[in-house]
């Protein structure tokens, strides 16, 4: 998984779409499209935007197979996001935030949101409560550590038995 927006991003009220489309590292038009197949609501409207509620972005989370874990909501309701990223959150790991009603990725100090990639210090929502549960992506784990195991195979000398 690319930290990064989809190449086809665009700012407006798609929050949702937009962190299932980084989380599954596909296009924010392939994501629209799942979520126009998967979720009732969504099919219904004819004019939708984009808005998605929690359990939309789990039931396209569970139909394309992105990993993930919920994390228990004592240990996070009502936490600020910057409070969440100090206290709680690994920094090694990726994390779906939803506060009040914007969704946003985290990892480490990083926000990911329409308005790009964001230190916690300078993004506008650091002081908006979480509302719904944590969900953490397991898949950026598995791909951060091959991405680290490879740098560090390659940053290695190769030594061969010469005889000695």
């Amino acid at each position: 998984m690319e930290f990064a927006l989809p190449k086809d991003a665009f700012r407006g009220g798609h929050c949702g779409v937009q962190a299932v489309a980084v989380a599954a590292g596909k296009s924010l038009e392939e994501c629209f499209n799942l979520f126009r197949k998967h979720c009732d609501r969504v099919k219904r409207k004819r004019r939708w935007s984009g808005g998605t509620h929690y359990w939309e972005r789990e039931k396209v989370m569970d139909a394309i197979g992105i990993q993930y874990e919920v994390l228990p909501q004592s240990h996070t309701e009502g936490m600020t996001m910057q409070r969440f990223i100090k206290d709680v959150a690994n920094p090694n790991h990726v994390y779906m935030v939803t506060t009040t009603r914007h969704v946003q990725l985290i990892r480490g100090n990083q926000v990911l949101d329409q308005g790009g990639i964001k230190d916690i210090a300078d993004h506008w929502g650091k002081r908006k409560r979480i509302s719904q549960p944590v969900m953490r992506i397991l898949a950026a784990e598995v791909a951060q550590a091959f991405d680290i195991a490879e740098a560090q195979t390659f940053g290695l000398p190769l030594f061969d038995n010469q005889g000695d």
